[in-house]
Protein backbone atom coordinates (compact mmCIF):
# COMPACT_ATOMS: atom_id res chain seq x y z
CA UNK A 1 0.00 0.00 0.00
CA UNK A 2 0.99 3.39 -0.58
CA UNK A 3 0.53 6.47 2.04
CA UNK A 4 0.45 9.91 0.81
CA UNK A 5 1.10 12.20 3.70
CA UNK A 6 0.41 16.35 4.09
CA UNK A 7 2.44 17.23 6.99
CA UNK A 8 3.30 20.61 8.05
CA UNK A 9 4.11 23.17 11.05
CA UNK A 10 1.91 25.59 9.05
CA UNK A 11 -1.75 24.78 9.14
CA UNK A 12 -3.01 27.23 6.92
CA UNK A 13 -0.24 26.28 4.04
CA UNK A 14 -1.25 22.12 4.54
CA UNK A 15 -4.94 23.43 4.21
CA UNK A 16 -4.16 25.33 0.67
CA UNK A 17 -2.19 22.29 -0.59
CA UNK A 18 -4.83 19.86 0.27
CA UNK A 19 -7.02 22.19 -1.45
CA UNK A 20 -5.38 21.99 -4.68
CA UNK A 21 -4.03 17.99 -4.39
CA UNK A 22 -7.13 16.07 -3.69
CA UNK A 23 -9.25 17.08 -6.45
CA UNK A 24 -5.98 16.72 -9.20
CA UNK A 25 -5.81 12.81 -7.15
CA UNK A 26 -9.18 12.37 -7.60
CA UNK A 27 -9.82 13.17 -10.92
CA UNK A 28 -6.84 10.73 -12.24
CA UNK A 29 -8.40 7.65 -13.74
CA UNK A 30 -4.94 6.00 -13.07
CA UNK A 31 -5.14 6.32 -9.20
CA UNK A 32 -7.51 5.37 -6.59
CA UNK A 33 -7.57 7.54 -3.59
CA UNK A 34 -8.50 6.82 -0.59
CA UNK A 35 -10.50 9.31 2.14
CA UNK A 36 -8.07 11.26 3.89
CA UNK A 37 -7.21 10.76 7.65
CA UNK A 38 -6.22 13.77 9.52
CA UNK A 39 -4.15 12.90 12.14
CA UNK A 40 -3.05 14.89 15.61
CA UNK A 41 -0.28 17.30 15.03
CA UNK A 42 1.59 19.20 18.30
CA UNK A 43 1.80 22.43 17.78
CA UNK A 44 -1.32 23.01 15.48
CA UNK A 45 0.11 22.30 12.42
CA UNK A 46 -1.48 19.45 9.58
CA UNK A 47 -1.22 15.89 9.39
CA UNK A 48 -2.94 14.31 6.61
CA UNK A 49 -2.70 10.68 5.53
CA UNK A 50 -4.25 9.15 2.27
CA UNK A 51 -3.78 5.62 1.05
CA UNK A 52 -3.17 5.82 -2.93
CA UNK A 53 -3.78 2.75 -5.20
CA UNK A 54 -3.01 1.99 -8.72
CA UNK A 55 -6.61 1.89 -10.26
CA UNK A 56 -5.36 -1.17 -12.73
CA UNK A 57 -3.88 -2.88 -9.65
CA UNK A 58 -5.88 -6.32 -8.73
CA UNK A 59 -7.63 -6.87 -5.98
CA UNK A 60 -7.65 -10.28 -3.96
CA UNK A 61 -11.15 -11.46 -3.21
CA UNK A 62 -10.74 -14.75 -0.67
CA UNK A 63 -14.00 -17.15 -0.63
CA UNK A 64 -14.43 -19.15 2.54
CA UNK A 65 -16.24 -22.39 1.92
CA UNK A 66 -17.82 -23.05 5.49
CA UNK A 67 -20.55 -25.61 4.01
CA UNK A 68 -19.53 -28.92 5.27
CA UNK A 69 -19.44 -31.69 2.99
CA UNK A 70 -21.83 -34.71 2.97
CA UNK A 71 -19.31 -37.59 3.65
CA UNK A 72 -16.12 -34.98 4.32
CA UNK A 73 -14.26 -37.21 1.91
CA UNK A 74 -14.17 -36.41 -2.04
CA UNK A 75 -15.47 -38.74 -4.15
CA UNK A 76 -13.11 -40.77 -7.55
CA UNK A 77 -15.05 -40.97 -10.81
CA UNK A 78 -16.37 -44.29 -9.63
CA UNK A 79 -18.61 -43.03 -7.01
CA UNK A 80 -16.50 -44.75 -4.38
CA UNK A 81 -15.13 -42.27 -1.58
CA UNK A 82 -11.28 -41.21 -2.22
CA UNK A 83 -9.11 -42.76 0.00
CA UNK A 84 -6.53 -41.00 1.96
CA UNK A 85 -3.27 -42.00 1.70
CA UNK A 86 -0.72 -41.54 5.16
CA UNK A 87 2.95 -41.95 4.99
CA UNK A 88 4.06 -43.26 7.82
CA UNK A 89 7.30 -41.71 9.43
CA UNK A 90 9.79 -43.17 11.17
CA UNK A 91 12.64 -41.37 13.44
CA UNK A 92 16.19 -42.30 12.77
CA UNK A 93 17.93 -45.28 14.69
CA UNK A 94 19.21 -44.08 17.94
CA UNK A 95 22.78 -44.26 18.42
Amino acid sequence: MVQLRVMTDDRELGEDVLELLLPLLKACTALRTGEPTRLSHRGGGLRVVLDVQLAGASTVTVERDDVPRSSGTRTRAGGAPARRQRRRLELPPGG
